[in-house]
């Protein structure tokens, strides 16, 4: 099935995506990056950088149909969602409600919600149950309790299946330091740099410390149970304190340093959440204890932890490159204009020209500077430059004898100041205006490039699913041509040269190499092998006693097909009856199907296959009882020559294609064709024969049947008085 997990590059959701695949379904992903990263997850899947309350979200699900959504996407740092509450809610709110919608509207079977232990609070009585009081302490305890709510309104009015599930303090491979279970990953990240260890309070506050292993359990068995819903809590249902988790963490490494400090305001003493509920309708349990789950989470940080450093120490000389860059382009402009204003001033404190009341070459320089600093760099460098150009000015007045009180007085020191703020004001003011039209289309046209990004992603991907139904159209019609040339190859009125064609058809449209056509016994005990395919297979057995596979017996009974949905180990995957007027007479089964070719599709193939090679056997049948007076002898069962030559020639193909043992026995009695046939009668078997060959002697051919068991068969033989001779 197709199953969206939403956060899916983060600590819990990347797990989840690993599990999914590996049990065969396919896996798409939705992540911002904000916290998540892409080298979490690396079986395949499809990835959108998305957040969830995103309205191209809805693009996603109308292209590809999802069975399940697991959200796992959220904002999970308790003091973010207090210092950012909205934040906090435009994620765990906001983002829910918009999947939960879109759930609803493209047919979503199942919707999984990650909870939190945080809806509790304060409540000190415990185990917490799922009916306990809550009572959360943060805006991000408040948003997971307002996200049961949705989900659980969503189930009662739009009946989409919703599971909330809250989880305890999970830790494990991958966690990040943020969250409530972070204080794993937080120590065994300092160990990994060998840095003390701090405790806030005295150590003996406690939690439920789960292993993300056994969440992720709990994930996938509630995804396959269709009707579970309702809220559950996940944990191990156990109480941990923090000295408890450092005497574990001892006896994997050695702790330098542990410094124990004022214990943080906020914090809950006690945490432990009762799990007998999941345990009970989900079948599912906690497997991990504290010390295994901290060796394996160990193992990957120290495994992961060089490389890791490596990484984040590139990724922080990258960020400073660009840090550094950045103040470089800040300051830039600055620079240039202290750089103009020092030449500007380097030229007036030399006396470059009279004087700036009689030659007007400064105050146009410092006009042109005005201008040049507005018209390159807007507002706030035209507002200095016009500062450092008054400076200028009286600088150049004074210094040729000017009064500073004259200088306010008289109108044409004024004017020039005037004209210094017009150019600089209008310069300013015009470039501003100018770049923040230039933002604007930018953003605007940032944003039509994500979107168009987006859609021609969405295109790529509706394209490849077009050309797949395309050549699943194409391989139909194939199919369609391939099984009228099947049909032409079971158009054999000899009932043995059908059995042998049926194999490869099966094999040829269904695309498998363990294949097995049985014969149901007279009294409908056993199955007899009458054809396989040509690879050996351990479990394809000559005969198979029916006593104890209640699944076959039931398939028979109902005449339906058979799905091993459960994959038992003595069953085959598929498995049809052999109908003729509605009595089964045999049965086919394939032993080997890929997984992800299990589909109605393929099931609906199988039983268009089955029916026609029904129809060609039932047809072998009627022929064969409308020309025994042709075939046999009279008054016997026994085959005239050419016939005999005919079936022995046919099981010889089978031997040759598909290994299919036989035995030709030579009779050596001289008694006469009719007495020696009703000796034999009470005992061959229905797909054995006895018949003429052209030295007008006689001969029994035992089909499926090996060298070693002559023993047996001279045997029975021999009790009915019958002798013979192996070719």
């Amino acid at each position: 099935m197709k199953v969206l997990i939403t956060g899916g590059y983060g600590f819990i959701g990347s797990h989840v995506a690993d599990r999914f695949y590996k049990e065969g379904h396919e896996i798409y992903i939705i992540d911002n990056l904000s916290t998540g990263k892409a080298e979490n997850v690396s079986v395949k899947h499809k990835f959108y950088k998305l957040s969830i309350e995103d309205k191209k979200c809805e693009e996603i699900f109308k292209l590809n149909k999802f069975h399940a959504v697991i959200n796992l996407a959220a904002q999970v740092d308790v003091n973010m969602s207090l210092k950012n509450p909205q934040l906090d809610t435009q994620v765990n709110i906001l983002g829910l409600v918009n999947l939960l919608e879109l759930s609803v509207k493209y047919g979503v079977k199942k919707f999984i919600f990650a909870s939190s232990a945080a809806v509790y609070g304060e409540n000190k009585i415990l185990p917490h149950r799922e009916n306990s009081k809550t009572s959360p302490i943060s805006p991000y305890g408040m948003s997971k309790l307002m996200g049961e709510y949705y989900c659980n309104k969503w189930n009662e009015i739009y009946g989409l299946n919703t599971i909330s599930f809250r989880f305890s303090n999970v830790y494990g491979p991958r966690q990040g330091a943020k969250g409530e279970g972070g204080v794993v990953s937080i120590f065994l990240k300092k160990l990994m740099r060998g840095d003390k260890l701090i405790v806030f309070g005295d150590g003996k506050q406690t939690r439920d410390y789960i292993y993300v292993g056994d969440i992720v359990d709990g994930i996938y068995k509630s995804t396959i149970l269709s009707h579970i819903n309702g809220v559950y809590n996940l944990s191990t249902n156990t109480q941990k304190s923090l000295n408890d988790l450092l005497e574990a963490l001892k006896q994997i490494k050695t702790i330098e340093e542990i410094i124990y400090e004022e214990k943080r305001k906020g914090d809950i003493l006690h945490s432990r959440l009762d799990n007998n509920r999941a345990k009970k309708d989900l079948n599912w349990t906690n497997i991990y204890s504290l010390e295994e789950g901290l060796s394996k989470t160990y193992r990957w940080y120290r495994e992961n932890y060089k490389l890791n450093h490596e990484h984040n120490s590139e990724e922080i000389k990258g960020k400073n490159k660009k840090r550094f860059n950045r103040l470089i382009r800040s300051l830039l402009p600055y620079g240039e204009n202290i750089l103009i204003f020092a030449i500007l001033f380097y030229m007036c404190s030399k006396g470059i020209g009279t004087s700036l009341l009689n030659n007007d070459l400064y105050t146009f320089l410092s006009i042109i500077y005005i201008g040049f600093m507005g018209i390159l760099y807007g507002k706030k460098q035209s507002s200095i430059s016009i500062f450092l150009s008054i400076i200028l000015y009286v600088f150049g007045y004074l210094r040729v004898g000017g009064d500073m009180i004259v200088l306010f007085y008289e109108p044409k020191h004024l004017i020039i100041i005037g004209i210094y703020f017009l150019i600089g004001t209008t310069t300013g003011y015009t470039l501003d205006k100018k770049n923040r039209a230039l933002d604007f289309k930018e953003l605007e046209i940032n944003a039509l490039k994500e979107k168009y990004t987006f859609l021609y992603e969405i295109y790529g991907e509706t394209r490849k699913l077009k050309d797949e139904f395309e050549k699943q159209i194409v391989n139909s019609k194939d199919s369609f041509g391939k099984i009228y040339s099947i049909v032409d190859e079971l158009k054999y009125l000899e009932k043995e040269k059908v059995y042998s064609g049926c194999i490869g058809a099966i094999e040829t449209i269904m695309e498998t190499d363990e294949v097995a056509v049985y014969t149901i016994s007279p009294r409908g005990e056993f199955l007899r092998l009458k054809a396989k395919s040509r690879k050996n297979h351990s479990k394809i057995s000559n005969s198979i006693d029916l006593s104890g596979l209640t699944e076959i017996k039931n398939m028979i009974e109902k005449k339906e097909i058979f799905i091993n949905d459960n994959l038992k180990e003595n069953l085959p995957i598929m498995a049809a009856p052999l109908l003729n007027e509605k009595k089964i007479f045999g049965i086919i089964a394939i032993y080997k199907v890929e997984f992800e070719k299990l589909t109605l599709y393929y099931e609906n193939l199988f039983k268009i296959l089955v029916s026609l090679i029904s129809d060609s056997l039932s047809r072998a049948h009627v022929h064969e009882e409308r020309i025994l007076s042709e075939k046999y002898m009279e008054d016997t069962f026994v085959l005239k020559s050419h016939e005999f030559e005919n079936v022995l020639g046919t099981i010889k193909e089978k031997y040759e294609k598909f290994h299919m043992d036989y035995l030709l026995l030579r009779i050596n009695n001289l008694e006469s064709y009719k007495k020696i046939s009703e000796k034999l009668k009470p005992i061959i078997r229905t797909d054995d024969y006895i018949g003429l060959r052209t030295d007008n002697k006689l001969y029994l051919l035992l089909t499926n049947a090996k060298v070693k068991d002559m023993d047996i068969i001279n045997e029975k033989l021999n009790k009915r008085g019958i002798h013979v001779s192996l070719l």
